[in-house]
């Protein structure tokens, strides 16, 4: 599959540039999820996103099934089971801070119903919905305080048959 362009946002200016994005999932389409796939966030020291991929996956015993490489703006993200690997450049990434301060991240089939049913139950938006390079996503907060990003995935032509690690 070809990669294209997608639109990320760079703090250099807080100018929005073109990068190329990389993206790699074994489920293109979470609109089938009869549950939401729950995924802690794991920010790894500087140099150890690898090693720490590669740990995950032998605790698990799974292989990752999911990249998001847009290293260009700071950005690197793999999926191991339950856990979402985070490489954030705060020099080139505007929202780092933001992400790590969320630990948690849920794919749900429908990004709308599950906003509004959370909201119904006592959540609060903390960021509107927004389009990802994955699909369409949002910050809210948990009744109990807890930050969590929503996501809902959609096909993209961003995907590839093979991840970069």
């Amino acid at each position: 599959m070809p990669v294209r362009q997608v639109e990320l946002t760079l703090v250099h200016g807080g100018a929005i540039v073109e990068v190329v994005v990389r993206l790699y999932r074994r489920q293109t389409d979470s609109s089938g999820f009869l549950t939401p796939r729950v995924l802690a966030r794991v920010f790894p020291d500087h140099g150890q996103f690898e090693d720490t991929v590669r740990f995950y996956e032998h605790v698990t015993g799974v292989r990752l099934d999911m990249d998001l490489d847009a290293r260009e703006a700071g950005l690197y993200i793999v999926a191991v089971g339950p856990f979402l690997i985070l490489d954030l450049d705060p020099e080139l990434l505007e929202r780092a801070e933001q992400a790590r301060q969320t630990p948690v991240t849920m794919i749900f089939s429908d990004l709308d119903s599950a906003l509004a049913d959370s909201v119904a139950n006592g959540a609060e938006i903390v960021a509107q919905p927004f389009a990802a390079p994955t699909g369409r996503g949002a910050r809210i907060r948990h009744a109990d305080g807890l930050l969590v990003e929503y996501l809902e995935h959609r096909p993209s032509p961003d995907d590839v048959d093979e991840p970069s690690l």
